[in-house]
């Protein structure tokens, strides 16, 4: 059975794989500590109880040092077993965290796009941070409290036998039927909270990304108040689950006085009959009452788990969706796969140290080729081959290391010129981005900037225009230095004057690479060896610049419109 077929419960303790031995020790200290707990309440009552009837100081000897011995051993244990229990925990979500990310990498860009971003930040963060009540209130307690149980009860039956059965009436009452009653009252709130957690950080994330967009539209205040409502509902969630957290700590309460007066009233006879010295009333009293504290963070551990499990369920259900494309041969196919239907009559024409134009209306299934030869999606009809070998047959690192990508919307992190320009390549000498940015010409204009390399830029880029942003991204390329050059509409949205000046940045460095232009704007294309046009995903023309400009058909079509369009721009 895989992983992603096993039971939730089984899945998660799969992350401790490693840190049986921490979490054993974990249990044996919460078991010494709460056992430390159990003998100082006891020895102190023997204690007092005995300090009224004694007539010698000497026969207080052995339970004075008891009851600063297990005082003592209480402080430390109890210090060792929240040391080694959050050792385990904070190992357990550093392997989570890690875990998620390396099952995210798969998934990009294809099947992300299935889920929203705000969500995606809500799982990989609020949800991870709750699994980490998973191993301190979910899996550790209950082990420590079965072996205070056990010990317990076989400590009151060798002074009177009854007490046991009575003692573990009361304390299965506390550790199995209170927390299995408020593990389903508290199923339903503990979903909700997960889910309207995850609602409410995709709220936030779109509207602090649109913005700008809300206040031009004028719908800000009514982002607000589905924000406020979002939050509202969420606030509920949590109201819920801590009214059912309260009623169990009441009932918790209530059968912990409950268990410790029926222990009380049963051995009152044994010592008016003699069969029980006077000074262990009070202890065996007290001692049961000591031992409840083993189980009553178990109602809550119950409550825990409800929002554990939905936690890792959400987790489960992103790591558990089929990558689109895999280093196996095993890709899933893509609905925008199929757009294109003979890929080899496109690649195979795609010459070392030459250029390809791929030209069409928006839809025709340009960047879609772009997405199949840099492996995020995967097709299942044609064939693309790369150096004479099946792409489907290559590790997705490999074939993305030999190519270079510069899209309408190059991913800028908010960090400086330098670092984002280091991605590229992480052992970049600055001599050489230097020389990069010259060759996309725009070293000059980072030199003018107050910090220069070291000027931050912003999420996504967001303080540079369009033109410079793309002139680092054709930086970024040049320091990659890729045999392959692919360009999927580099100057969209770009002014034709920036546009002319990146084109021709662009066909400069192309001369070097074998290079494949997707684009939409006939800009510039008589520089391109052979041009390629699409139109429903399939290929309708082929030739030179010249030679489509000179034929009846769709380039010619679409060249023409281009133009009347600048024309009535300019007039």
């Amino acid at each position: 059975m895989t992983n992603h077929q096993l039971p939730i419960l089984p899945r998660l303790l799969t992350f401790l794989k490693g840190n049986w031995h921490r979490v054993a020790l974990s249990v044996l200290i919460g078991s010494i500590t709460i056992g430390s707990s159990i003998a100082l309440m006891g020895t102190s009552a023997w204690l007092i109880s005995t300090a009224a009837i004694a007539t010698s100081v000497a026969d207080l000897g052995v339970s004075v040092v008891g009851t600063r011995l297990f005082g003592i051993t209480r402080g430390i244990f109890r210090y060792l077993e929240r040391l080694v229990s959050h050792d385990v925990t904070f190992r357990l979500l550093s392997r989570l965290r890690v875990w998620f990310y390396e099952k995210l990498e798969p998934l990009a860009p294809a099947r992300l796009m299935e889920f929203r971003a705000g969500d995606l930040l809500a799982r990989i963060i609020g949800d991870v941070e709750t699994l980490e009540n998973f191993y301190v209130r979910v899996v550790s307690p209950p082990l420590t409290a079965a072996i205070v149980g056990i010990f317990t009860s076989i400590f009151l039956a060798s002074f009177y036998p009854i007490l046991a059965p009575v003692f573990l009436i009361f304390f299965l009452s506390l550790g199995i039927v209170l927390p299995a009653i408020a593990q389903i009252t508290s199923r339903k709130s503990a979903e909700q909270t997960i889910t309207l957690r995850g609602d409410l950080h995709t709220r936030l994330v779109d509207g602090i990304q649109g913005m700008a967009d809300l206040l031009a539209y004028g719908h800000a205040d009514e982002r607000l108040k589905q924000i406020a409502s979002n939050g509202l509902d969420y606030g509920n969630a949590q109201r819920r689950m801590a009214r059912v957290t309260g009623i169990h700590a009441g009932l918790s309460t209530l059968l912990t006085n409950l268990g410790m007066w029926t222990v009380l009233f049963l051995c009152i006879p044994q010592v008016t009959n003699g069969n029980l010295a006077g000074p262990m009333l009070a202890s065996l009293t007290l001692l049961t009452f000591a031992s409840f504290e083993a189980v009553t963070p178990l109602p809550l551990a119950a409550q825990m788990w409800n929002s554990s499990r939905e936690a890792a369920r959400r987790l489960f259900e992103v790591v558990d969706t089929e990558p689109a494309v895999s280093d196996k041969g095993q890709g899933t196919r893509d609905k925008k796969e199929q757009l294109v239907t003979d890929h080899s009559l496109l690649v195979n024409d795609l010459q070392p140290s030459t250029s390809l134009a791929i030209v069409g209306p928006s839809g025709a299934g340009k960047s879609t080729l772009a997405n199949l030869l840099l492996r995020f999606w995967d097709y299942s009809s044609g064939e693309i081959t790369l150096s004479g070998e099946s792409l489907k047959e290559q590790n997705q690192d490999q074939v993305r290391e030999r190519i270079g990508l510069v899209s309408q919307n190059t991913y800028f992190f908010n960090t400086s010129i330098f670092e984002n320009l280091r991605f590229a390549r992480r052992k970049v000498t600055k001599e050489e981005v230097e020389a990069a940015c010259k060759s996309a010409q725009i070293h000059d204009f980072i030199l003018s900037l107050p910090k220069g390399y070291d000027t931050m830029i912003g999420e996504q880029g967001l303080r540079l225009s369009g033109g410079e942003r793309q002139r680092l991204a054709i930086a970024r390329v040049l320091i990659k230095d890729a045999p392959i050059l692919i360009l999927d509409e580099p100057t969209a949205n770009l002014d034709p004057l920036t546009e002319q000046q990146v084109l021709e940045t662009l066909f400069n460095v192309m001369k070097r690479k074998t290079s494949l232009l997707i684009t939409h704007r006939l800009v510039g294309l008589e520089n391109m060896d052979e041009i390629i046009v699409m139109n429903h995903g399939q290929i309708v023309e082929r030739g030179t610049h010249a030679e489509l400009k000179n034929s009846d058909g769709l380039y010619r079509r679409l060249l023409d419109l281009q133009n009347r369009i600048l024309e009535e721009k300019t007039s």
